[in-house]
């Protein structure tokens, strides 16, 4: 399973760092991986479960972004209740981070899951896809 994130080019160098550092990677194994998918000690596994480098995107106008992906995953025996877990968990990890490594502004956050298989989108929707999206947010610091 692999985590990227994309950032604005734009933005500061501290969110490129914090999405790139050990303790986001720690945390989100932890957390993610371990809390809500259940994978076994994903921190001796790097092949298997890792965060990439963040990559820059193309600003166009002043605001600015992030998005998040998980990718490389498969269902093997997970529920659906565990990825939409792992969504919320992963959205909670990357507005927090970007709360805390922001001094002034907003940024706009986006989180995705794309699995090796179909599950409902939403809860008692009756609606089923590969990819898991969060809503889209705005984090703001003052």
């Amino acid at each position: 399973m692999k985590l990227k994130a994309v950032i604005s080019r734009d933005a500061p160098m501290t969110l490129f760092k914090a999405f790139s550092s050990e303790g986001f990677a720690r945390t989100f194994l932890e957390n993610v991986l371990v809390g809500c998918l259940g994978a076994k000690d994903p921190a001796e596994r790097p092949a298997e479960y890792y965060v990439q480098e963040p990559d820059p995107m193309v600003t166009v106008g002043v605001c600015l972004g992030v998005e998040l992906r998980l990718t490389g995953i498969s269902r093997g025996g997970r529920t659906a209740k565990q990825f939409h877990d792992a969504l919320k968990a992963l959205k909670d990890l990357a507005a927090r981070t970007i709360a805390e490594n922001l001094k002034v502004g907003r940024v706009q956050l986006f989180v995705v899951i794309m699995l090796d298989g179909d599950v409902e989108t939403k809860p008692g929707s009756g609606q089923y896809s590969n990819v898991l999206e969060s809503d889209a947010i705005w984090v703001e610091t003052n």
